[in-house]
Parts: structure tokens; sequence; C-alpha cells
């Protein structure tokens, strides 16, 4: 089962990776770095407010855990990996992943399309050792949820410090 969720992981990294591309070098064409430049400031801004206030921007679902019967455990990893891989359908804890995506597909577009498949596999590995470290009758996670909040204002607090930078050097540009 994990080794299908890395290849559902990875297949959805690299789907969204063409397109991530596609936009950022559009974009290059386009727009002047200046431009490229406020617009990410402005995303920072928004994302970072937005976490700021516990509204990080999310789908309220999981994976759908209704395939669990009907899959056989490989191909239950790949359903479930390609879910997790398409980073816009499962829930967020903070909106740093967002303003990374941004930068990327703004600033350097070929950083854009393999950083989506590096976070595929690292999402991948994260729940390969979560798995392999699970004790039956331990829920590792749910010690986290209590820190979610503080996380979401850490988080904003440093996107709007990267709001900040980044308008310094739109400014100059």
């Amino acid at each position: 089962m994990l080794a299908g969720l890395l290849v559902g992981e990875v297949a959805a990294g690299v789907l969204l990776a063409i397109p991530a591309f596609l936009l950022g070098e559009g974009l290059r064409a386009v727009l002047p770095q200046s431009a490229r430049l406020w617009a990410l400031a402005a995303v920072c801004l928004l994302f970072g407010a937005a976490d700021v206030i516990n509204r990080t921007p999310r789908v309220q679902r999981q994976v759908p855990e209704m395939l669990i019967g009907r899959l056989p455990p490989g191909k239950l990893g790949v359903a479930w990996g390609f879910d997790l891989g398409l980073l816009f359908t499962t829930q967020k804890a903070v909106s740093l992943i967002w303003v990374a995506i941004a930068a990327a597909v703004l600033l350097d577009p070929s950083v854009a399309a393999g950083m989506l498949v590096g976070i595929a596999v690292l999402a991948s590995m994260t729940v390969t050792v979560l798995s392999i470290w699970r004790r039956p009758g331990i829920d590792r996670l749910s010690r986290w949820y209590p820190r979610l909040r503080l996380a979401r204002h850490g988080s904003g607090a440093v996107l709007i410090g990267l709001f900040l930078l980044t308008a310094v050097q739109a400014w100059r540009a």
C-alpha cells in the first residue's frame, strides 16, 4: 500500500507540474519581474492574513475512506496517493504550501515543476514514516491538533514578513 501511495502521489505531482510550468512560463512572457514580485507580495499578504485569522484556505475533506473495502491495498495506495498528491483536494493546516507554489510559478517555473513532484514524494515519505512508527491504540497526530491554531498564527506571521520583504524587493525592481 505504501509503494502505491508513492506512485499515486508522484503521478499527481507530475500532473500538476505540467500546468504549473506552462502557467509560469506564460506569466514570465507577459509580466515583468516587478509585476510578478508584486503579485507574489499580494499572495503572501492574503494567505498570511487568512492564517492569522484562522481561515487557512482548504477543502474540508480527507481521502475517501469508502475505498478501503473496495480496493486491494496496492490500488488503494495509488488512489489515496493520487488524491493527496493533487494538493487541492485535502485539508491543509497552514498556507505555506500555497505561497511556495505561487512563488515558484511566478519566479521560476522550472522549480515549480520539480517542487510539485518533490512535495508529493516528501508527503509520501512522511506518511510512510508515520505508518512504520504507528502503534495500535496510539494516535500520534491527536497531540498536534491543539497546536494547529498556534501553527496557523506562526505561518501567518511568517507570510506577512515575506510580504514585506517581497514588497521591498518589488519596489526596487
